[in-house]
């Protein structure tokens, strides 16, 4: 079992990237070199399972705690930790150009890959999207089991791209779960999850 925390640093003063979409930087080469506040949080448990976190700490808040949950002292973990003072968004790298190079190595040996995202609906739903519907539809029984509410995500977040970093796994499928702000505020709630997500997992494992 292999567990590191790496804290960021910035080769380079921060300058602006150009770019007009939705992430300030376009990989993770781009982002080191001009961001230093975050924490990558790495744990190698030679597992076939990886639970990530890919915009954790105060980027989608309490991602993280739910990832590290479902992980538990069982499953590999990643977990991408913002940490700015504000402006946590720019440390966002959309999912099917996550290229952090601890994170493609975890999920590269995986058979089993569940990314944990956070969402702005206000909603108390888990969004389940990725490529790997067996394990989906599991989830999405626990979750409802548990009395937490599930749904399809739309277009922008189903996580069927093939380079999303939940479906580059050796099965080039996973699971991608949006969390809405309500159910990741919640201690209660994202106990639940993880406890739900843990259940499904089991039958695959």
């Amino acid at each position: 079992m292999l567990c590191v925390r790496y804290l960021g640093f910035s080769k380079s003063e921060r300058r602006s990237t150009g770019r007009n979409d939705i992430d300030k930087y376009t990989c993770f080469k781009e982002l080191k070199q001009c961001e230093n506040d975050f924490v990558l949080d790495i744990c190698d448990r030679r597992t076939s399972v990886t639970i990530l976190a890919p915009h954790g700490g105060m980027i989608e808040p309490h991602t993280t705690e739910i990832a590290r949950l479902i992980a538990g002292d069982t499953y590999n973990y990643f977990c991408f930790n913002g940490r700015k003072e504000g402006n946590n968004s720019d440390l966002h790298i959309t999912s099917h150009r996550y290229d952090e190079e601890h994170a493609v190595a975890l999920v590269k040996q995986s058979l089993i890959v569940v990314a944990v995202h956070g969402c702005t609906i206000l909603e108390p739903t888990v969004f389940l999207g990725g490529l790997d519907s067996c394990l989906k539809d599991e989830i999405a029984a626990e979750l409802t089991a548990a009395d937490i509410a599930v749904d399809q995500p739309g277009s922008a977040h189903s996580g069927t791209h093939r380079n999303n970093i939940c479906n580059r796994g050796v099965t080039g499928k996973g699971v991608q779960m949006e969390c809405p702000r309500p159910l990741r505020d919640s201690p209660d709630d994202r106990v639940k999850i993880a406890a739900a997500v843990r259940r499904a997992i089991s039958k695959f494992t």
